[in-house]
């Protein structure tokens, strides 16, 4: 029996990571095609990157990677699509993963500063030039450091992630150097304007 619920964690995890990949492409598609749609709701933003990691946390513990979690306490809620900013958490956790061939070390931190609330993903993995770190957010843009190429995907993930980004009226932000990993900064302002589009 404890053999079946491994095989079953496995193969459940594996398919939530199938659908995400797949909801990228479908998201991605809708964008292209301006039919994209965001459902806005007040939400516990503590809660949601928990839960959200949770559904992760098999693949970042079979990968041997030290996780740090720091979530602030007594966070105001924010307007957002649930969804979506989950979305784009796990874009920013998949890609500290599969980029961080030696020094695994995943990060993931939410607190409040300066009228916003961020949400950070910090790994220790191969880090991206200064010439390239304006780029990586444009579709298919992929950096041309030899381990990226050698790593599978698609190059729509920060793409998605930053046109999530700015529908929630926030900002994406980088901070990275080559053998020295990245951080990435997702910040979400803490009051959304009453006219915020449904659609974007």
């Amino acid at each position: 029996p404890a053999k079946h619920q491994e095989y079953y964690e496995i193969i459940r995890k594996e398919s939530e990571r199938l659908s995400s990949l797949i909801n990228n492409i479908l998201d991605f598609s809708r964008i292209e095609a301006g039919k994209k749609e965001y459902s806005f709701r007040e939400t516990d933003m503590a809660d949601l990157v928990r839960s959200t990691l949770d559904s992760y946390r098999y693949e970042i513990e079979q990968n041997g990677f030290q996780f740090e979690q720091k979530i602030d306490n007594n966070l105001p809620p924010l307007r957002v699509d649930r969804e979506a900013i989950a979305r784009s958490l796990l874009n920013l956790v998949n890609n500290a993963v599969k980029y961080s061939a030696t020094e695994k070390y995943l990060g993931v931190h939410l607190y409040q500063r300066n009228g916003g609330v961020n949400l950070e993903v910090v790994d220790h993995g191969i880090g991206i030039p200064l010439k390239e770190q304006l780029k990586i957010f444009e579709k298919f843009y992929r950096v041309g450091d030899p381990l990226v190429h050698n790593t599978k995907g698609s190059g729509l993930g920060l793409s998605l992630v930053r046109h999530i980004v700015l529908a929630h009226g926030g900002v994406v932000a980088v901070e990275s150097a080559p053998g020295r990993g990245s951080k990435f900064i997702i910040t979400l302002p803490v009051q959304n304007s009453e006219a915020q589009q449904v659609s974007a």
